[in-house]
């Protein structure tokens, strides 16, 4: 049997940024770290049940308990105020068997090269300075045990636990005393427990898009990849963007196209994107409506500086003939490119959501285009991609950072202006929308028959809390409503359906939900 045990809330020191969570829920990316512990003991231990403690009152997500019910994951509630030695033996003796070994990971820990055998404790080297538990020591280094361990007597185990009194570290001394435990090294160990660990560990682990490859070390990431116009583009925006603006971004270190292969190099922060708490956090409406207002004095920064050039004349017009382009043309192209695929819809067919009819694509389409074209042209500093997967929250500062701006314009040119309204229908995307519920799989999508779809994404009254906050929002000069941009919202979703065709499900869950979406519109006549 393995046990991870999570049966705590995360230290205080992270719960600024996560809320209150057991320390297996933290966001690692884009995924909970329960769901890479699993992979690895499913891999290292294929077959052997797996139990998992948590908080008692911590309440799991729709989401979170289909997926762990998938995984055969037993879970036990655990009472409030147990030390690590008395909540693993109500563990133990809630599952009842006592007959088999006993795996035991922490619920904070990840270890990808976990070692197999009995008796043993993972051991690993730092020069961090933690409340480990040392092994050796020297002037350089501590070797300290690193969350795994592995008791081929689980009775003598338990025996340790009760004469330990509250002790974890004690029982395992008191049973290696009676069953000498091996210690065993391991090199790949991510320790998520501690606020600069974690940090530590996410660079390691940073997720990597098809089109761009990522190197972090030293305090730095570097950036490549395809297509190359892309990668001179994010460059060449970090590079030209106004002082004001800029402090906004991580720094710009070095560039360089070497026989047309483009890479940049920024400076790393160690800071975690805004989706992956939206999405896996537990963070308070309150915390959300901050987050909106520093996201709302970004864009009116980036209007204000965006002013010279916007005065300038014909930029206007120009900027006007670009967003038609990425409102009108845009989505005209990528719904056809949709509808030739393999997981497409005719266009002109008459549709249905959760038993509700729906106007056909084009019709959608259509409607939305009117009304987005119809929205005021706020001139400024376009990031171009203001989605919340790329805008990093620094909890000590309260501030953002943005990343990944798109940089060109409607015609491939590089470019650092635009429609601003651009920029906030695409956090609309992500917050009202939940495109980022959708790419972490937290929905359930059926297909009835050809055309008609049933939704339902994972969201709680927390998330519908901080949705409103956003909608009842006024942005720019102009005080623009969120809920006007729903239109534009809803085109972004159509845009999109070509580039998700690798996954049929999740496209056709973005597909329903462009169409729940035109639901909230509301009458565009």
């Amino acid at each position: 049997m393995i046990v991870i045990t999570s049966a705590a809330s995360i230290e205080p020191e992270f719960r600024a940024e996560f809320g209150a969570l057991p320390p297996c829920m933290l966001p690692l990316g884009n995924r909970r770290l329960y769901q890479h512990q699993l992979a690895v003991l499913g891999q290292a231990f294929p077959g052997e049940p797996v139990c998992l403690s948590l908080p008692e009152a911590f309440v799991l997500s729709g989401f979170d308990q289909r997926r762990l019910r998938e995984a055969g994951v037993a879970l036990v509630a655990v009472p409030e105020g147990l030390s690590l030695a008395e909540s693993l033996a109500f563990v133990v003796n809630s599952v009842g068997h006592y007959e088999q070994p006993l795996r035991v990971l922490h619920g904070d820990t990840l270890i990808e090269d976990i070692p197999a055998g009995e008796d043993l404790v993972s051991v690993s080297t730092t020069r961090d300075d933690y409340r480990w538990e040392v092994e050796l020591q020297d002037d350089h280094e501590e070797t300290v045990w690193s969350g795994y361990f592995s008791f081929a007597d689980i009775r003598l185990l338990m025996r340790s636990l009760v004469r330990s009194r509250r002790d974890f570290v004690r029982a395992v001394r008191d049973y290696d005393a009676s069953r000498p435990l091996r210690r065993v090294p391991v090199l790949r160990w991510h320790d998520l427990g501690h606020i600069n660990t974690y940090y530590a560990s996410r660079a390691r682990m940073t997720t990597q898009r098809a089109f761009n490859r990522l190197s972090i070390g030293d305090g730095i990431v570097l950036k490549s990849g395809e297509p190359a116009e892309k990668i001179r583009a994010e460059a060449h925006w970090f590079r030209h963007v106004p002082p004001a603006v800029r402090r906004y971004c991580p720094q710009l270190l070095e560039e360089q196209d070497e026989a047309g292969r483009p890479t940049y190099t920024l400076e790393y922060l160690h800071l975690t994107p805004l989706n992956e708490l939206y999405v896996h956090a537990r963070n308070p409406p309150f915390f959300w409506d901050r987050v909106f207002g520093r996201i709302g004095s970004f864009l009116a920064t980036c209007e204000r500086a965006g002013a010279p050039a916007a005065a300038a004349p014909g930029c206007a017009g120009r900027l006007a003939g670009e967003y038609r382009a990425l409102v009108e043309d845009k989505t005209h192209a990528r719904l056809a490119a949709f509808a030739a695929g393999p997981g497409g819809v005719a266009l002109d067919r008459p549709l249905s959501l959760n038993g509700s009819a729906c106007p056909p694509l084009e019709e959608i389409a259509a409607d939305c285009i009117r009304r987005a074209l119809a929205m005021p042209l706020v001139p400024g500093v376009l990031h171009g991609d203001l989605c919340l997967s790329n805008i990093l929250f620094d909890g000590r500062a309260g501030d953002i950072k943005v990343v990944d701006p798109r940089g060109v314009d409607a015609a491939g040119g590089l470019s650092l202006h635009g429609n601003l309204c651009y920029d906030l229908a695409k956090l609309l995307h992500s917050v009202v929308g939940l495109y980022d519920f959708i790419i972490a799989g937290a929905f359930l999508l059926e297909r009835p028959g050809p055309g008609e779809f049933r939704l339902r994404i994972d969201v709680d009254a927390r998330i519908e809390a901080i949705q409103a906050l956003l909608l009842k929002r006024r942005f720019l000069a102009a005080a623009v409503e969120p809920a006007s941009l729903l239109p534009l919202t809803v085109l972004l979703f159509l845009s999109m359906l070509p580039l998700h065709a690798d996954d049929p499900q999740r496209q056709a869950a973005l597909l329903a939900n462009g169409l729940r979406l035109y639901r909230l519109c509301g009458d565009g006549a």
